[in-house]
Formats: C-alpha cells, structure tokens, sequence
C-alpha cells in the first residue's frame, strides 16, 4: 500500500514558505448606542452579532475585536430623544 503525501507537505509537515497570510476582512458594521437604562449596546446592522454592556469601552472594545480593529466599520450613534425628554 503506498502512501499518498499531497505536494504542499513535505514528510507529512506543511511548509512556512507555502503559507500565504489573507487580509482579513470584516462584513461587520458596528452602531454604539447608550440606552435609556444606561446600558451600552454594540450591534452588527446586519444582525449577525453584538452584545450589551455596561461601559461604552467595552461596547467599543467587543466591536473593535469583531472587526479586526477596524475604526471604519465602529459606529458611535447619538442618543434618541423621547418625548418628554428635556435634553
């Protein structure tokens, strides 16, 4: 029986000079929203991720790390006014 070793391994061991790092690349896009409980919310617009939080750092934190540190695609959104609202 022989033994069949795919020509990117070379003793069964892959070579270093055969990897090629990609880009990475992020379909993420993150809003920064502080809620009315003062909670702090980071979400995908796509909806695939997010999370709340209690501090605008960690909000920021969590999408910086989604999107490879990415500030393009982290978004800090103004808060909403409510009626009533003396702002």
């Amino acid at each position: 029986m022989e033994l069949y070793i795919s020509p990117l391994f070379n003793n069964g061991v892959k070579k270093m000079s055969d990897f090629v790092p990609r880009p990475v690349t992020t379909s993420y896009d993150f809003d920064i929203e502080h809620d009315q409980r003062g909670r702090w919310t980071a979400r995908d617009r796509g909806g695939l991720t997010g999370g709340t939080f209690l501090t605008r750092q960690a909000a920021l934190r969590f999408a910086l790390a989604e999107t490879g540190g990415d500030r393009r695609h982290v978004h800090l959104v103004r808060a909403r006014r409510v009626d009533g609202d003396a702002r």
